[in-house]
C-alpha cells in the first residue's frame, strides 16, 4: 500500500515539475517582438545596410521591419515636416548625427538612457563617436557610421616616373600626394585634359561634389576648415562661442571659397552638377586623378565589377595650410609646417528612437543590432552602404578587410587615414545645434550663387552670415550658444 502511495506521489511530483518547466520552455522560444511592425525612416544612401540586416533581426525577434527610404537631398526637410505635422510615420530614424541637437530640442527623439545598459560593444567605438551620441550627459542616438572627408589619388598617375619628371620640371617640386591645397591644385591642373591612363579617353584632374543641394557645402567646408579652423582658437570655425556671431564670412572662409571655385577648371565641365553618386561613380570609373570624398570611394573602388581603379588608388588626409585666419587678432598666421584641420562632415549616420513610437524597446534593439561589432564590420566593408569605419575593431583590423567579401586590397593606408583624422587634435566637428539643417540650407543656397557667378565669394558668404544670424536670433541666441559650446566641451556662460 505504501509502495502504491509512494508511486502516486512521485507521479504527481513529476507532473507538477513538468507543468513548471513547460512555461519556461515556451517563454524561451517566444520571440520578444512577435507581431510588432517597426517603421524605419532612412536617408537614401543609408538604407542599404538596414535592408541587409533586417531579415536576420526579424528572424530573431519576430518583428516586421518596414524601411522608408527618403531621398538624400530631401532628408532634412522631409523629417522636419513629418515631425512638425505630428505624423507618426517612424519608430526609428537613421539620419546625420549633426541634426541630433535639433531633434532633441524639438522633442522628436527620446533619450536612450533607460536602455543604455543593453548597448552592445560600446567601448569599441572610437571616443569621438561615443561623444557625439550624447547631449547634456544623456545618450540620444546609436552610431552606425563614421564620417571624415579626405583625399584620393590615382597611383597610376602620381607614381609614374615619366609624369613625376614632367611635373617637377613644370612646378619645381616633386610629385606626391598633396599636403596643401596649392599642391592639390597644381596636381589637378597637371593631369587635367589628357589621356594619362592611356585608355583612349580624356581624363580630368579632380572630382568633387559641387551640387549644393546635396553634399556641396560639406565638401567646401573641408577647405574652409583648413583656412579658418585655427588650432589656437578652438570652437571658432562656425561661430564666435561667446557672441554667436557667424564666422563663415571671414577671410579664411572667403579664400577657401575662391580656391574651391577655381578647382572647377580642372574637373569635368559637368562637375558643378555632381552629387556624391556621380563623383563616386565617375572616380571608380577612372575619370580623374584626384578626388575629395568621405570614405565611400575607398570601399567602392574595391568592387571588381564596377571599379576600373582597383589596386590603383591611394589616400591622403584632406590638405592643410601654412596660413590660417586668426579670428582673435583678425590677421593671417603663418606656420612653419603644414597644419591640418580634418573635418568630420555630416558627423556620421546615427539611429534614434522617435518620441511617437509605440515600439521603443524594439526600435532600440534594431538600432543596437545594426551597431554590433559583427554587423557594423559587415556594413563598413560592403560597398554602397554609406557606412564608414568608426570602431577600433575596424580601423585596427586590416586583416578583416582583406578577408571580407570585397577582398579590400592594401587596406592599411585607407584605415590609417581614417584613424588619423578621427584622432587629430585639430579635428573639426560639424555644426551640431538646433536647426543645423536650416543653417546649411542657407549656406547651400548662397554657395550656388557664387558657383553660378551671380555673387562674388565675399558677397555670397556675407549674405549667408546674415541669414545665419537671423536664424540664431529666431531660435534664441542663448539657447544656440549653449548647444554650440556643449559641442566643444565649453562650459555654459553665466
Amino acid at each position: 500500500m505504501r509502495s502504491k502511495n509512494m508511486r502516486g506521489i512521485m507521479l504527481v511530483i513529476i507532473f507538477l515539475v513538468a507543468l513548471a518547466v513547460l512555461p519556461l520552455s515556451a517563454t524561451a522560444q517566444t520571440k520578444p517582438y512577435e507581431g510588432v511592425t517597426l517603421r524605419v525612416g532612412a536617408g537614401s544612401f543609408a538604407a542599404k545596410s538596414p535592408r541587409m540586416l533586417e531579415s536576420k533581426w526579424e528572424e530573431m525577434t519576430g518583428a516586421d521591419v518596414k524601411i522608408i527610404e527618403i531621398p538624400f537631398g530631401e532628408l532634412y526637410e522631409k523629417l522636419v515636416s513629418t515631425f512638425a505635422m505630428g505624423v507618426k510615420a517612424y519608430d526609428m530614424i537613421i539620419y546625420p548625427s549633426n541634426w541630433m541637437a535639433d531633434f532633441v530640442q524639438a522633442g522628436w527623439v527620446i533619450s536612450l538612457e533607460k536602455y543604455w545598459d543593453k548597448k552592445s560593444d560600446w567601448e569599441d567605438v572610437i571616443p569621438l563617436y561615443r561623444k557625439m551620441q550624447f547631449l547634456e550627459g544623456k545618450p540620444y542616438s546609436i552610431p552606425v557610421d563614421g564620417d571624415i572627408i579626405f583625399g584620393y589619388y590615382r597611383k597610376d598617375a602620381l607614381e609614374v616616373p615619366e609624369y613625376q619628371k614632367k611635373f617637377e620640371g613644370k612646378y619645381g617640386y616633386p610629385l606626391a600626394p598633396p599636403k596643401t591645397w596649392k599642391e592639390y591644385k597644381d596636381i589637378a591642373e597637371f593631369f587635367n585634359g589628357w589621356d594619362w591612363d592611356e585608355d583612349g579617353k580624356t581624363n580630368y584632374g579632380a572630382l568633387e561634389a559641387m551640387l549644393t543641394r546635396t553634399a556641396g557645402p560639406y565638401i567646401f567646408i573641408v577647405r574652409a576648415a583648413s583656412r579658418a579652423a585655427h588650432p589656437d582658437n578652438p570652437a571658432t570655425l562656425f561661430f564666435d562661442p561667446v557672441t554667436m556671431k557667424p564666422n563663415i564670412n571671414n577671410p579664411g572662409w572667403v579664400r577657401a571659397l575662391e580656391e574651391w571655385l577655381e578647382i572647377k577648371k580642372y574637373g569635368s565641365p559637368e562637375m558643378v552638377n555632381y552629387g556624391l553618386g556621380e563623383v563616386r561613380g565617375y572616380y571608380i570609373g577612372g575619370e580623374s586623378a584626384l578626388a575629395i570624398d568621405w570614405a565611400d570611394i575607398g570601399i567602392m573602388a574595391q568592387d571588381p565589377v564596377k571599379s576600373r581603379i582597383r589596386g590603383k588608388i591611394g589616400y591622403f588626409l584632406a590638405p592643410g595650410s601654412y596660413e590660417y585666419w586668426n579670428v582673435k587678432t583678425e590677421k593671417w598666421d603663418r606656420f612653419d609646417e603644414v597644419t591640418y584641420a580634418p573635418y568630420i562632415g555630416w558627423s556620421g549616420w546615427c539611429a534614434s528612437v522617435t518620441s511617437t513610437s509605440k515600439n521603443v524597446e524594439a526600435a532600440f534593439s534594431f538600432a543596437d543590432f545594426l551597431d554590433t561589432k559583427e554587423n557594423a564590420l559587415e556594413g563598413v566593408t560592403t560597398p554602397a552602404t554609406a557606412r564608414n569605419p568608426y570602431r577600433y575593431s575596424q580601423v585596427d583590423n586590416p586583416k578583416a578587410w582583406k578577408e571580407s567579401p570585397i577582398n579590400f586590397l592594401n587596406p592599411e593606408e585607407y584605415l590609417k587615414v581614417n584613424k588619423m583624422g578621427y584622432e587629430h587634435e585639430n579635428a573639426q566637428l560639424d555644426l551640431r545645434i538646433p536647426k543645423a539643417g536650416r543653417y546649411f540650407e542657407a549656406l547651400a543656397r548662397l554657395l550656388s550663387e557664387a558657383i553660378a557667378g551671380t555673387l562674388t565669394p565675399k558677397q555670397a558668404l556675407d549674405a549667408a552670415a546674415k541669414e545665419w544670424d537671423r536664424i540664431t536670433e529666431e531660435m534664441g541666441r542663448d539657447q544656440q550658444r549653449k548647444f554650440y559650446r556643449a559641442t566643444y566641451g565649453l562650459p555654459p556662460l553665466k
